[in-house]
C-alpha cells in the first residue's frame, strides 16, 4: 500500500537536523545507582545477598512505594549519578523511567546539572522487551561490569509520549496484542493454584490466553475501522524493498479495516518477539505498524513474525514524529506491556528527552 505522488515530499525534507539531547554536555560523576522494586517477585533474599556484595550501601536502592521510587529518582538525579540499572518488568522499567524523566523537569529542563543518567537493565521480570533490546545478560555480570568502571557501548533510547497523560514508554499497542496482554493477565488472575499460577506466568501461558480468549473473542468482535493521521514528518516504508519514501507532512497515513496498531522506539516485545523491526531505524522518528492480519494468520507464521522478518501485504509500516490514531470501536491498549484500558483514539508523538541505553553482557539483539 503506496501512497500517491501528491502525497509524497520530496528528500531533501527528509533529515532535517535538531539537537541530540541525549548527548553529554557536562561531566557527570562516574556513579552506578542500583534501583529495584523490593516488592517483585524476582528481587528475593537471595538476589539481595548477591547485590550487597557488589553495590555499595549508599548505590542501592529498594522501592516499596511509588512515594519511595520518586523520592529515589530525585535523589539519583541531584546526586549526578552517572548510571542508573534497573531491575523489572518493561511495565516496572516504564514506570522507573517516567518517574526520572518527571524529575529531572522538576528540577530544572535547562539546567546540565540534572541531565538523564544512562540506563542499564536488569533482566529481572517477565516481560524483557528492553533487555532484550539492550542484551541485558546475567543481572550480577551485567552489574559487576560497571561496578568495574568499564563502560559498555550506548544507544539512544527515544520515547513516545502520550499527549493526554504525558506517559511515556519504549513501545504501545491498540488492537489484539493488547487483547492479549488483557487476556493473560486475566488468566493468571483466576488461577487458583500455586502451581497453577507459575504455569500461566510463562510463554505456554501467553499461548494459552491467545487460543482459550483472544481468538474466540476476535471472532465476535466487531472490525474496527482505523483513521491514523501524522503529526508532523512522516514517511512510510515499502514492503518489498523497505525503501523509505517521504509523505506530506500531517497527511493522512491510513483510513480502513485494522486489527491492531502498534508503535514504538524498540524493536520488541517480551520473550524477544520482535515486532517493530523498523524502531531503531532513526532517532528522530519512531514505528508504527497497521495490521489487517488475522491472529490465525500470524500463529501460522510465527517463526517470522518473531524474527521481525514477515512481509505481508496485511503490515503498513510508517516512520513517524507524531500520530493520532481513531478507531470506530473502542480498542484494548497496552503502553510497555501494562494494560491501560480500552480507546477509540489517541494522539502520541516523540519524547523530547531521550536516555542512553547501555549495552548488556548478553547477545545483543539489534
Amino acid at each position: 500500500m503506496l501512497p500517491s505522488p501528491s502525497r509524497l515530499r520530496p528528500h531533501d525534507e527528509l533529515f532535517v537536523p535538531h539537537a541530540r539531547p541525549e548527548l553529554r554536555v557536562v561531566p557527570r560523576q562516574n556513579r552506578v545507582a542500583v534501583l529495584l522494586n523490593a516488592n517483585a517477585k524476582k528481587v528475593n533474599e537471595s538476589v539481595r545477598r548477591s547485590l550487597g556484595q557488589l553495590v555499595p550501601t549508599d548505590d542501592l536502592f529498594y522501592c516499596h512505594t511509588i512515594e519511595e521510587a520518586e523520592q529515589h529518582c530525585r535523589q539519583i538525579l541531584d546526586q549526578r549519578y552517572g548510571t542508573v540499572l534497573m531491575g523489572g518488568g518493561d511495565g516496572t522499567i516504564a514506570t522507573t523511567i517516567n518517574l526520572l524523566v518527571k524529575a529531572a523537569d522538576r528540577l530544572g529542563r535547562g539546567d546540565f546539572r540534572h541531565a538523564l543518567p544512562d540506563l542499564g537493565i536488569l533482566r529481572l521480570g517477565t516481560g524483557n522487551g528492553l533487555a532484550n533490546m539492550s542484551g541485558a545478560g546475567k543481572p550480577a555480570e551485567d552489574i559487576a561490569r560497571l561496578m568495574s568502571g568499564e563502560r559498555p557501548r550506548a544507544q539512544p533510547l527515544r520515547l513516545i509520549e502520550d499527549v493526554e497523560s504525558g506517559w511515556v514508554y519504549p513501545f504501545a499497542s491498540l488492537g489484539y496484542d493488547a487483547q492479549v496482554l488483557n487476556d493473560y493477565v486475566d488468566l493468571v488472575d483466576s488461577t487458583k493454584t500455586k502451581l497453577g499460577r507459575s504455569l500461566a506466568k510463562t510463554l505456554g501461558g501467553y499461548f494459552w490466553a491467545i487460543g482459550s480468549r483472544t481468538i474466540p473473542t476476535e471472532l465476535r468482535a466487531e472490525r474496527a475501522r482505523v483513521r491514523v493521521v501524522a503529526k508532523g514528518r512522516a514517511s512510510i516504508l515499502d514492503p518489498e524493498t523497505g525503501e523509505e519514501i517521504p509523505l506530506e507532512a500531517d497527511s493522512t497515513l491510513y483510513e480502513g479495516a485494522a486489527r491492531a496498531v502498534a508503535m514504538g522506539t524498540s524493536p520488541f516485545y517480551g520473550y524477544g518477539m520482535k515486532i517493530l523491526p523498523h524502531a531503531l531505524r532513526r532517532t528522530d522518528r519512531f514505528h508504527v505498524r497497521v495490521s489487517q492480519a488475522s491472529i490465525s494468520y500470524l500463529l501460522s507464521h510465527l517463526p517470522s513474525l518473531w524474527k521481525g522478518t514477515l512481509k505481508t501485504p496485511d503490515f503498513v509500516d510508517f516512520l513517524v514524529e507524531g500520530a493520532e490514531i481513531e478507531s470506530s470501536t473502542e480498542l484494548p491498549m497496552q503502553m510497555a506491556g501494562d494494560a491501560k484500558g480500552r480507546t477509540n483514539k489517541v494522539e502520541v508523538r516523540l519524547h523530547d528527552r531521550c536516555f542512553r541505553l547501555l549495552e548488556g553482557t548478553g547477545t545483543v539483539l539489534d
